[in-house]
């Protein structure tokens, strides 16, 4: 346990020198008697041997990082700086820059460095991609193709360029948005002097949060929107709450913020089982990630790292990081595609088709929008031609559109289409009825129809509440609908028609369906009328409304 205090101290209090054991264990050789100098002391001596141990740490470590970084890599750490008080009589000790090179050595094996901010010291990590290499199916410079169609999203800022795009992702210590939750490795990714830059900056312990943020907020100040994704309402509200309690107050409103969560829900939340960054990469861009840490394991990781000090548990979790970063570039290339009406549309199911089109009218996009619902419209007959059943959803989504949109022949094919496929009588879907319904009243001013579908429609929901539980809903549901039947009766009454005139042309209207089983040979109707009042539950149908209001 006391090791692990250690290894806590050093972490979470950085203000304490690398040299304090070694110091504490000179004032207690310098209180030894002589003997107990010559001889060793009486307990042990293992402090006596720290000071070599140390000195040999400090004679493995390499002299600077591997990769580069010039000017960058610390010689020291922090706590060195700041105890060095200009007193030259005072003997230095020779191990105390042991702790700053092993530890930058450390994250060395994570191509990191120990990066000195004039606010601060923090861990930076810098991965530079070059532009024509894939990530899945596409290439990292394909954004600059279509990038000013991203300006959909914001159309009353300026033009979108890919230089001005800043991508960035965080990974935290929890799952709120409230105080206690702290970002200890934000990744952010741009575009630069024909590359593709991702830079991660991590802090080991509270005390850098400062030096990190203030970093981040010079950097952010070349940049004119921020993509992210979900980060509109998770990640770049923790940030602002950080900036805020370490009482900085950078202009970081002004950026645009680009979600790519919600596109991605729009086009693919019915298709696919899961919207999450990394399904959409596998089934969208290709990629598929493997021995991938998930994001939920990262607040675990680094209170181990915390713990014990150890970078190598942080691997997981930078790798995570930056193949969300890289993803958001390839998902915002794909992204401008659908608005430029690049991206083939062979392989797309009518479902497909019908949600892209729903997105593009969303982002104002009509021509494109119009052409690929017109197709999605085309394959949906073709699979009706060739006996394929399609979902009943869909079929009630597309004739919401051409009914909004004005073509109500449409709309009248496919509620006729749903309900001919329909199979027992209790799935029927009422709505059809409702919109056909709908449909006769008020657009052909035929009531007797309209009367019929709505009976239809009474008749469906009554048999379906037989087999389901009864809920509040479907009885609103029913009341709607008997309120449909009495007021139809009376324009009927009003116009001087009556039920039985039209029968014929009704029944011929209606799409065909399947027959009702008879009724038992007990429940047939009386000739001979009852001298007692008929209660209210008794009927001569199930439509016999009219006189059984109840």
């Amino acid at each position: 346990m006391s090791g692990l205090r250690d290894r806590l101290a050093r972490h979470l209090k950085p203000g304490k020198t690398a040299a304090a054991p070694e110091a504490e264990a000179e004032q207690r050789q310098a209180e030894l008697t002589p003997e107990e100098a010559q001889h060793g002391p009486a307990e042990g001596g293992g402090p006596a041997r720290e000071p070599a141990a140390a000195s040999d740490a400090a004679g493995n470590a390499p002299a600077e990082g591997p990769h580069g970084y010039a000017g960058h890599v610390s010689g020291g750490s922090p706590a060195d700086v700041r105890s060095g008080s200009g007193q030259a009589d005072e003997p230095a000790a020779p191990a105390a820059p042991a702790p700053a090179h092993s530890e930058a050595a450390a994250w060395a094996k994570l191509d990191a460095e120990l990066y000195e901010f004039p606010a601060g010291s923090f861990v930076r990590r810098v991965r530079t991609y070059p532009m024509d290499a894939y990530h899945g199916w596409y290439r990292l410079d394909a954004l600059h193709e279509h990038v000013r169609e991203l300006g959909a999203f914001h159309p009353e800022a300026e033009s979108v360029h890919a230089e001005g795009l800043l991508f960035f992702d965080t990974e935290t210590t929890g799952l709120g948005v409230g105080a206690g939750n702290v970002a200890f490795l934000v990744g952010i990714g741009y575009y630069e002097s024909g590359s593709f830059v991702v830079e991660q900056l991590f802090i080991r312990h509270p005390a850098e949060e400062r030096a990190m943020l203030a970093y981040l907020e010079e950097k952010m100040k070349r940049f004119t929107h921020v993509v992210s994704y979900n980060g509109r309402t998770f990640d770049w509200p923790i940030l602002q709450n950080r900036f805020i309690l370490n009482r900085m107050r950078p202009d970081i409103d002004r950026l645009l913020h680009l979600d790519l969560l919600h596109p991605s829900r729009s086009l693919w939340k019915h298709s696919m089982p899961s919207v999450r960054l990394g399904k959409v990469e596998e089934a969208q861009l290709g990629y598929a990630r493997e021995d991938d840490v998930s994001g939920a394991f990262a607040p675990e990781l680094y209170v181990l790292y915390l713990a014990e000090g150890k970078t190598d548990v942080l691997r997981g979790v930078f790798v995570h990081n930056e193949r969300d970063i890289v993803s958001l570039a390839a998902l915002s290339a794909l992204i401008t595609r659908y608005l430029a009406d690049e991206e083939p549309l062979e392989p797309k199911s009518p479902g497909d088709l019908f949600r892209l089109g729903q997105w593009l009218l969303k982002m104002n996009r009509l021509p494109s929008a119009e052409k690929i619902l017109e197709l999605g419209f085309s394959r949906l007959q073709e699979q009706g031609e060739e006996g394929h059943t399609v979902s009943g959803d869909l079929l009630l989504r597309y004739a919401a559109y051409y009914k909004k949109a004005g073509v109500r022949d449409r709309a009248v094919e496919l509620w006729n289409r749903l309900i001919r496929q329909a199979g027992p009588a209790a799935t029927a879907p009422v709505e059809a009825y409702i919109e056909l319904a709908m449909h006769y009243e008020h657009g052909c001013k035929d009531y007797a129809l309209a009367l019929e579908l709505s009976r239809e429609a009474l008749d469906v929901l009554r048999q379906r509440r037989r087999l389901l539980r009864r809920s509040e809903k479907a009885a609103d549901e029913e009341r709607r609908i008997t309120h449909r039947i009495e007021r139809l009766q009376r324009k009927l009454r009003d116009c001087g028609k009556s039920v039985s005139e039209r029968k014929a042309s009704v029944k011929a209207a209606i799409p065909s369906k399947p027959p009702k089983p008879p009724k038992p040979p007990g429940q047939a109707r009386s000739a001979k009328p009852s001298g007692k009042p008929r209660p209210a539950y008794a009927a001569d149908s199930l439509f016999d409304v009219a006189r059984n209001p109840g």
